[in-house]
């Protein structure tokens, strides 16, 4: 995990599409990043097939892409997602907004790790060549550090935090680890390094935090995106609010949205104003907090992972008025992070 060491599938996409030209720092533990081998973009798409394939339809997916072994393993991920209530959808949560490392890139045998942020959850994954081999979902708590104490609640939402600097830093804080952690012969050791080696101890108390973890996200965002009889009408409002958010940035970009959004930095006005609307098709609602007088909602699409879109309201007899707007550039967050360090 050298180099970029967060990448994910819009990225790596958009830089196959340019012929294949990588930028420099834009990609893990490759042994140059301005020529990438076809080793190393190869493992790259067979990551992001993977994936794809999970999200669109993960049974068929499990059947093709894993070894006997790595189909038990997330069979058994799958078995307690349906469990606790999120069924197949589960995979599409976790996964279609997960930035993703890479460790052992251009060998048969590599680590790659899926982290969701709003979800505060890795999915852990071992290949052998184009194939999942082993597999595990666990809480971001248990990669930041061995032997934590595990929290119910998602990173960014614990503590008084400003929540789009939270979701940042738990970014951060978690690649920082995995960077740190399961870097070169630490991959054999994988289980042992995150303290799960006791898989029955582990599946009997541990995963199913993590699968409610996952399905009181999915909830928190049906509450949002559902209309439901007798619900809070401040929920009517937001939805609304998000609404016609979604319909100015897919058809003319940001540029209506700013202009009522007066908090925003200039920065800030000056990233959002370049992005295409074209990218922003499937721009959609991951994750919101609201509070007395105000809310913030958080946006992403499966094929831009790469960064998030926090959207922050002030509540007014009317609705729910735009105040500010922000952009979340993963990768250039925690590289900027990993500069200050050094």
């Amino acid at each position: 995990m050298r180099a970029l060491k967060i990448v994910t599938s819009f990225a790596m996409a958009a830089l196959f599409w340019l012929a294949g030209a990588i930028a420099p720092g834009s990609s893990p533990a490759m042994a140059d990043a301005d020529r990438p081998t076809l080793a190393e973009v190869t493992a790259f798409q067979h990551v992001l097939r993977f994936r794809d394939a999970m999200i669109s339809d993960p049974k068929a997916a499990i059947r093709s892409l894993t070894t006997r072994s790595g189909r038990r393993q997330l069979d058994a991920i799958a078995e307690e997602m349906d469990e606790a209530g999120s069924g197949s959808a589960g995979w599409r949560t976790l996964l279609g907004t997960s930035v993703f490392t890479v460790e052992g890139l251009a060998s048969e045998r590599r680590l790659v790790v899926f982290y969701n942020p709003f979800v505060d959850t890795a999915l852990f994954t071992v290949w052998d060549g184009k194939r999942i081999a082993e597999a595990e979902w666990v809480p971001g708590d248990l990669v930041r550090a061995a032997d934590a104490e595990i929290d119910p609640q998602p990173l960014w939402l614990r503590g008084a935090q400003y929540r789009p600097e939270a979701l940042a830093q738990a970014v951060v804080a978690t690649v920082s680890a995995l960077e740190r952690r399961f870097a070169g012969d630490a991959i054999a050791g994988w289980r042992r390094g995150l303290g799960i080696e006791d898989g029955r101890a582990y599946r009997r108390y541990v995963a199913p935090i993590v699968a409610v973890r996952l399905y009181e996200a999915q909830m928190r965002l049906k509450a949002l995106a559902v209309p439901t009889t007798g619900e809070d009408p401040r929920l009517a409002q937001l939805r609304a609010a998000v609404a016609g958010l979604l319909r100015s940035v897919r058809t003319q970009g940001f540029a209506g949205p700013l202009a009522e959004a007066g908090d925003t930095s200039g920065p800030m006005r000056d990233a959002l104003s370049r992005i295409n609307p074209r990218l922003m098709d499937a721009l959609a609602p991951v994750a919101f907090v609201a509070g007395e007088g105000h809310a913030t909602v958080f946006l992403t699409s499966a094929a831009t992972a790469d960064f998030a879109i926090s959207v922050r309201y002030a509540q007014t007899a009317s609705g729910y008025a735009l105040r500010q707007l922000e952009y979340l550039p993963f990768a250039a967050i925690h590289q900027a992070a990993a500069n200050e360090v050094r």
